[in-house]
């Protein structure tokens, strides 16, 4: 009898991360291209509890924000962003994040911002970016962008079935 409880124990831990009180599955992301480092730096914002699923079906142990030294989350978050967030040229080569860190969003908000630039190669209109965060997880994920490029803007939405996209800023309108 012990053995069954037991079993049903680890089956309750293991099912728990998967249980989640919101049923929005969205992130958000900045990301402003600065032409003196030719880098792509990003904010994202993504919910806590979906990341820590995230990191822990990616590392196959519990991980958590909170109680898990921050060198072994940082260096997870990094490992998924470089499957799930990758930049590349126009030959297909990707570009390495370089991570910045991370931080809580605002007091009893249940997201964390991460922050990480990316090296862009060549023309940033000539590269593609595949954001594919938290996809894998959640089949209605949105992942939603707003890319800065000195004066102009560019809203780009991700989702699973639509998650790369070539970062080409929309033409200067024309001064008469």
């Amino acid at each position: 009898m012990r053995r069954s409880s037991l079993i049903a124990s680890l089956a309750v831990f293991l099912l728990v991360p998967c249980l989640h009180a919101h049923s929005i599955h969205q992130s958000t992301a900045e990301a402003e291209y600065n032409p003196t480092t030719k880098k792509l730096e990003v904010s994202l914002t993504v919910f806590i509890d979906d990341l820590e699923l995230a990191l822990m079906r990616q590392s196959e142990r519990l991980m958590s924000i909170d109680k898990t030294p921050a060198a072994d989350v940082d260096a997870q978050i990094q490992a998924y962003l470089a499957k799930t967030f990758v930049v590349t040229d126009a030959a297909g080569k990707a570009a390495k994040i370089e991570w910045v860190g991370r931080e809580l969003a605002q007091a009893g908000d249940p997201a964390v911002m991460l922050h990480f630039e990316i090296p862009v190669v060549g023309a940033l209109a000539t590269s593609t970016l595949k954001h594919a965060v938290l996809c894998d997880l959640f089949k209605d994920q949105v992942n939603l962008l707003l890319v800065n490029v000195g004066t102009q803007k560019q809203q780009f939405k991700f989702t699973a079935e639509d998650s790369a996209k070539p970062l080409a800023m929309p033409p200067l309108p024309r001064r008469s």
